[in-house]
């Protein structure tokens, strides 16, 4: 049983799949083990209470084993009282019913999710057929010595006329009617044997011995009640302690499942931004394409990379590559940028995929571009191999998706992603390459040179700027 999140989510799965769902066939073992382990336990299920009635999530008994997951059974008139309680999740007190399922006591324990919702009740019906068999015992019993106490006192009445007689019997009658009277209250049947040795009958006859024989007889019962009673109670703590087991153990298994959602969500995170991530978690399938009005795209390249590398082994050229990009991923992360991938030795990013057309992305992309270039040069501090870059960056409209349904990517497409690599491509090692349209949204945050005319494979002469 169990969780959203969490045992909610679990027993919704239940009700949607079935005895199918993964887990239910090792849960409902565990559940048939348990009762059968345990004799007194009458009935062992897992119910949802909604205002029809109580829908089944796991029940052990073999009658009606084939009761489908979410089958609804009516309320038991013994807890029309209590279905107010039930349907707020609130622990109601044990309970007898003696109805055609048999005399039994039932308890039901509330299941919580992590939000201390109530999800479902863990029923348990423990069997009284002992417990009824012995009360009919010891009334059977007590009637019967009733009746040879009234016929000792009626015989003894005859033959024995003394206020030493009757008073005595007298007494012993009276003792006997009140505590029948107290019909198993403990209390008030302790009140009465210690009124009856209070009679303190010492005739040194049949009559002081049918006064011990009473009084060994209503302490004896009294004791046995008490030991009955006691019995039920172990039974309780028992049965509580099982339910205390359970629950942990569902607790437990709704950690896993949570620390798992959490992976899980962390890797996609890693690989998607967060509002496609949650997109596709919600709808799995879903073709994921949006258009975006006004984004700013970065490439770099490390300068000379085929002649660099041909020198290095290749756990250098991974190592060297690892170390750069995990600085750029870094600075990305703290500044709000969004990598779109890595290509060879390239680095592509991305800022203002919003539908804002004023996003200010292209102020955050220069100062991005600049902390690369101060990134490079830390890197070539340490490094034996020194590199240098060139920036290109673009601003305009573009498409933006996911690609593939394994291994999938989140890329983009279009003239400014394609002009933004032409800028790259273009410029000057360790200095930021801009076209005319990022130059328009920065101008007033940065300084530039003046404007350099290239030629632009299928869009002729543009004017671009060096920052």
């Amino acid at each position: 049983m169990a969780s959203a999140s969490k045992k909610n989510e679990k027993s919704l799965r239940y009700k949607a799949e079935g005895r199918t769902a993964s887990g239910y066939e090792e849960t409902l073992s565990r559940l048939n083990n348990l009762q059968k382990n345990v004799p007194d336990i009458e009935y062992l299920y897992v119910y949802q209470i909604r205002e029809d009635g109580c829908h089944v999530i796991f029940d052990t008994d073999e009658e009606s084993g084939d009761y489908a997951v979410d089958a609804l059974i009516e309320f038991d008139p013994t807890f029309l009282p209590y279905v107010p309680d039930l349907l707020e999740g609130k622990q109601i007190p044990v309970l007898e019913s003696n109805d055609s399922y048999g005399w039994l006591l039932t308890h039901y324990h509330p299941i919580f999710d992590s939000n201390g919702k109530c999800v479902c009740y863990v029923g348990v019906d423990i069997s009284m057929v002992l417990l009824r068999t012995y009360r009919v015992k010891f009334l059977f019993r007590t009637i019967i010595l009733s009746l040879v106490a009234v016929i000792l006192i009626v015989g003894l009445g005859l033959w024995i006329s003394t206020k030493f007689l009757v008073n005595p019997i007298n007494g012993i009658s009276r003792h006997a009617i009140d505590f029948m009277g107290k019909n198993g209250n403990v209390d008030g049947m302790n009140a009465c044997v210690s009124a009856i040795k209070n009679l303190d009958i010492r005739t040194g006859d049949e009559v002081e011995n049918l006064y011990a024989s009473f009084l060994k007889m209503t302490e004896n019962t009294v004791q046995n009640i008490i030991d009955i009673n006691k019995m039920q109670e172990d039974r309780i703590q028992i049965m509580q302690k099982y339910n205390e087991e359970l629950e942990k153990k569902v607790e437990e298994r709704t950690y896993e499942l949570k620390l798992e959602k959490e992976k899980s969500e962390n890797l996609l995170l890693n690989i998607l931004p967060k509002e496609v991530s949650v997109e596709l978690t919600e709808h799995p399938g879903k073709t994921i394409a949006q258009d975006f009005p006004n984004v700013t795209v970065l490439f770099t390249d490390i300068v000379g990379f085929t002649k660099i590398s041909g020198d290095m082994t290749a756990d250098e050229v991974v190592n060297m590559l690892n170390k750069m990009v995990s600085l750029f991923d870094e600075r990305a992360r703290r500044e709000g940028i969004e990598k779109i991938k890595t290509i060879g030795d390239a680095y592509m990013a991305a800022a203002g995929l919003t539908k804002d057309y004023d996003n200010g992305g292209a102020v955050k992309m220069i100062d991005f571009a600049r902390g690369l270039l101060d990134d490079i040069n830390s890197f070539n501090k340490d490094s034996a191999v020194k590199i240098q870059i060139r920036l290109g960056i673009n601003t305009g409209n573009l498409v933006a998706g996911v690609i593939g349904k394994t291994k999938f990517i989140y890329d983009i497409w279009g003239d400014t992603v394609n002009v933004a690599s032409r800028m790259e491509s273009t410029g000057e090692p360790m200095k930021i390459h801009v076209s005319e349209e990022t130059y328009e949204q920065t101008k007033e945050k940065f300084a530039y040179g003046n404007s350099i005319d290239i030629e632009v494979k299928g869009k002729g002469l543009m004017k671009t700027y060096f920052l």
